[in-house]
């Protein structure tokens, strides 16, 4: 199989490349920057027509290409719209129209994210995008239009992958950082505010361990495209709060969750000043309900995750 993976240079790009790449497929990491850890690289941009390759570049991928993985895309649930759309959805729009004039073209990998429920109400599984939630940001509205966008494409065969906030250190390129996502509420935490979570943080994150999640796209990319949407997160289903107490732990500090509508109140009038993103607010309420029978989707099984690789994350952003 030869795989172009989009996004190569990024936290789980590079993680993928990592994982096919040992499993004996070739792969053909593309990127803005034209970096990543991929034996072989391409500079591109997916929110232009044939993600801006050209010549010999774009008849080799036209021509040898079976598998395209799309783990491009920002993590800023605080991004705007521009960013959300340009980039998750006429990203996609661009791979599905490359994905057509290959020759060789068995199946796409498309990197979906388990926000694109949003504000979901009621039990969700694999079979459900759409079930009439409204969302919290753009990003996650942008993720939501990206796979609708893959369910709609009839005639390229796929697979969606499903992830939480992905966590943990990746064997290759890929920086973690503490400006999105959950890692986002770490700095306050340390700093030793207070951080409102409804019922003290006891409701699921879906969170995951990066190569954990590149295990499951490796399995993508092996298993014939079905149209079918897979769901993985750590099996042992942390907690929101589970999961900052262990990103502080290495750090030798015990975060300060409450459930306090008054301290709600004032770390939305102070996010600014402690450095909270306004979109990390959101996240405060219990999140949708998510079937755990979606981990039963994934071929050989759920991933395990190593023990520690919360840990090790909060070592690695704050060494």
């Amino acid at each position: 199989m030869k795989v172009l993976v989009v996004g190569a240079s990024g936290y789980l790009g590079g993680a993928v490349c990592a994982r096919l790449e040992r499993a004996g497929h070739e792969v053909i990491g593309l990127s803005r920057s034209g970096g990543g850890p991929a034996r072989r690289t391409l500079r591109g941009d997916v929110t232009r027509p044939a993600l801006a390759l050209a010549g010999a570049a774009l008849e080799e991928v036209r021509a040898e290409v079976t598998h395209i993985v799309t783990a491009f895309g920002s993590v800023d649930w605080d991004c705007g719209p521009d960013t959300a759309l340009d980039l998750h959805a006429a990203g996609i729009r661009s791979v599905l129209g490359l994905a057509r004039t290959c020759d060789r073209f068995t199946g796409l990998v498309h990197v979906s994210s388990l926000l694109a429920l949003g504000r979901a109400s009621g039990r969700v599984g694999n079979r459900e995008l759409y079930v009439g939630q409204t969302f919290r940001n753009w990003y996650e509205y942008g993720k939501y239009v990206a796979e609708s966008l893959v369910r709609a494409a009839r005639d390229v065969p796929s697979t969606s992958v499903r992830f939480g906030p992905l966590l943990g250190v990746p064997p290759a390129a890929g920086a973690l950082s503490a400006r999105h996502g959950l890692l986002a509420v770490l700095p306050p935490l340390l700093q030793g505010y207070p951080v409102h979570l409804r019922e003290g943080g006891d409701f699921p994150c879906y969170a995951g361990e990066v190569t954990g999640a590149a295990e499951v796209v490796h399995r993508a990319v092996e298993t014939p495209a079905s149209g079918r949407t897979w769901t993985w997160f750590d099996p042992a289903d942390p907690t929101l709060a589970e999961v900052l107490r262990a990103l502080c732990r290495p750090l030798g500090r015990v975060p300060r969750i409450v459930d306090s509508a008054t301290v709600g109140r004032l770390q939305r009038l102070l996010a600014s000043r402690t450095g909270t993103p306004d979109a990390l607010l959101g996240y405060a309420e219990p999140w949708f309900d998510l079937d755990p029978s979606v981990l039963d989707a994934v071929p050989g099984g759920p991933p395990r995750c190593p023990a520690g690789y919360l840990e090790a994350t909060g070592r690695e952003v704050f060494a």
